[in-house]
């Protein structure tokens, strides 16, 4: 697992409110076609089985944080979501564990780990798996 820097997100210009709620990924500096929810690009590394993003909204009101990842040809293989209402989960770091491993730790919600697995099915079985390490509670929940 490696650390890149090859993505970004479109930037919106005018007034917050009136901005899409999902924002053109650019690769190498050309459009790719893909949508991502948010943006702000906070994290991407290069895995074993494609790329793995981390964005969210860049808004104190709207925070929650995506986890995307998307095959080689940049299509997108599963997307998760943490986040919910008045609790806050603003990513405050990251860290990789392995080849396919992730703890994430939001502020005040605690420390979650990622998992990335082999192959998945759609809502059944994501490929992204979100677990509690430590955190919360009854506050906080899963979005899938």
């Amino acid at each position: 697992m490696t650390a890149i820097s090859r993505f970004y997100l479109q930037a919106h210009s005018g007034p917050y409110q009136k901005w899409p709620l999902k924002s053109q990924l650019f690769c190498d500096g050309h459009p790719t076609g893909t949508q991502l929810a948010g943006y702000s690009l906070l994290h991407q590394f290069e895995t074993p089985t494609g790329y793995f993003l981390v964005h969210d909204w860049d808004c104190p009101f709207e925070e929650m944080t995506h986890f995307t990842l998307l095959d080689r040809k940049l299509r997108v293989r599963s997307s998760r979501a943490l986040g919910a209402p008045y609790a806050s989960w603003l990513l405050t770091g990251i860290k990789v564990i392995g080849d396919n491993r992730f703890e994430a730790t939001f502020g005040d919600s605690g420390n979650w780990g990622i998992t990335i697995r082999p192959w998945g099915i759609r809502y059944l079985y994501p490929r992204i798996v979100l677990q509690r390490l430590e955190g919360v509670g009854a506050r906080g929940r899963m979005r899938s």
